[in-house]
């Protein structure tokens, strides 16, 4: 394995006796010291990652490894790199092989969402920023141990959705802070109902992320690791459409439209309605009957607070009302454009300040190690929605939640599937 490139620069400047400082101006124009470069590992070499990756090959930042259990996916990565002028990245399946080099400084979790809860609190807990995506984690149980971890370390994180920052358009329907001061004002009444409906480019992608059932079972290409593509999940038989760009079809690794885009869609609504800190108590769907491995389609999914509020998702195949609103309380309704039925609400709600401003500078918060404005805890709660959404798809029936996300009331099937084993030795 190569010198990483920070030890390889510590031990030049120790040998140069004499140049322990060196100004700047000396090194040239444009030159960026160690020290403010920020080293990043991409964990998961897949369409996604290219968001990750592609603004950080070079400049401040550089990637010194890429990992993936698809070997073909790996060196693609490690050639847009080089090619890019970003060095030579090191490879490795294995991201245990390389999340512990001193260089690292920020770790990116780009992997189907089964992966997500093991690799995160791994990086934690070798004191590097975390940069994961969305789901935070595949079940409540793996994210409530995430978040344990994240809060024990203390290192930046963040998961991959950015809709409730700051000066960010929630699909149409406005500023994310301005909707959140209309909300908190109290004009609206309450308690409040949000109806998460395919409009202003909320579209849960239903038909899009279903898996086949009755798979038959395919040879595992030779670049491929399989087995270490399940990794914590159950081992499942090989088939192409369960692997890769398909893999949101199937509960071993995700939760088909809801994993997709649910925590971009849920996260901002919780913080609109002041939930961070809070879990609905119980949450039901109108669903076909599931597979027990391809997810398949839903209509309706309803999750309902201690106080009333609730929070409607309508897929493409729910029939839509029109005259149905955003957000809805008893003294008036919300649609897009942050338009009124009674546009005095909005009058008044302006008079009121707006929500405190949230960091939303990731790189910052890794180089002066300090938290990101969407925290862990908030990616816990709003993960936690998702899925409970897809639990009662899968499994066809009211659930009624326990006030601490510990699990479900008389109901061992779902506690099952809130906190599944993972499989061989991986632990969070």
């Amino acid at each position: 394995m190569r010198l990483p490139r920070r030890s390889f620069l510590q031990k030049a400047a120790i040998a140069a006796v004499g140049f322990t400082i060196i100004p700047r101006h000396v090194l040239g124009r444009g030159f960026i010291p160690p020290s403010e470069t920020l080293n990043h590992v991409i964990v998961g070499c897949g369409g996604i990652s290219k968001m990750h990756s592609e603004p950080r090959m070079t400049g401040a930042h550089r990637i010194i490894a890429v990992c993936d259990v698809d070997a073909v996916r790996m060196k693609d990565k490690y050639d847009r790199v080089e090619k890019a002028g970003g060095g030579t990245p090191i490879m490795a399946k294995d991201f245990r092989e390389v999340i512990h080099l001193p260089d690292v400084d920020v770790v990116h979790v780009c992997t189907p969402p089964h992966w997500h809860g093991v690799i995160a609190a791994a990086a934690a807990r070798r004191g590097k920023a975390v940069w994961s995506e969305k789901p935070l984690t595949r079940t409540i149980g793996e994210g409530l141990a995430l978040s344990r971890v994240v809060k024990q370390t203390g290192v930046p994180f963040r998961v991959n959705t950015w809709f409730r920052l700051n000066r960010t358009n929630y699909y149409g329907i406005g500023p994310a802070r301005e909707i959140k001061r209309v909300v908190a004002s109290g004009v609206l009444g309450g308690p409040l109902t949000v109806r998460l409906a395919p409009v202003g480019g909320i579209a849960w992608k239903v038909n899009l992320w279903v898996g086949k059932p009755n798979l038959a079972p395919e040879a595992v290409p030779a670049h491929l690791d399989w087995d270490m593509y399940c990794g914590p999940s159950q081992l499942i038989p090989y088939h192409p459409h369960r692997c890769h760009g398909s893999f949101r079809g199937y509960w071993n690794f995700d939760q088909g439209g809801l994993g997709d885009m649910g925590q971009h869609f849920l996260d901002p609504v919780q913080y609109f309605l002041g939930k961070d800190n809070e879990f609905p108590v119980t949450v039901e769907a109108d669903a076909p009957t599931q597979d027990p491995m391809a997810c398949g389609v839903w209509k309706t999914v309803t999750l309902t607070y201690k106080d009333g509020t609730r929070i409607i998702l309508e897929s493409e195949l729910a029939e839509r009302n029109p005259e149905n609103a955003f957000i809805e309380g008893s003294n008036g309704k919300l649609f897009a454009n942050l338009r009124s039925d009674k546009p005095e609400l909005i009058r008044q709600a302006a008079e009121f300040p707006l929500p405190e401003y949230q960091e939303d500078d990731f790189d910052l918060c890794a180089r002066e190690k300090r938290p990101f404005g969407y925290g862990v805890n908030e990616a816990f709660h709003s993960s936690t929605l998702v899925n409970l959404a897809g639990l009662a798809v899968r499994l066809g029936r009211k659930l009624t939640f326990k006030p601490d996300g510990s699990g479900f009331v008389n109901d061992a099937q779902a506690d099952r599937l809130h906190s599944p084993v993972l499989r061989g030795n991986w632990s969070i």
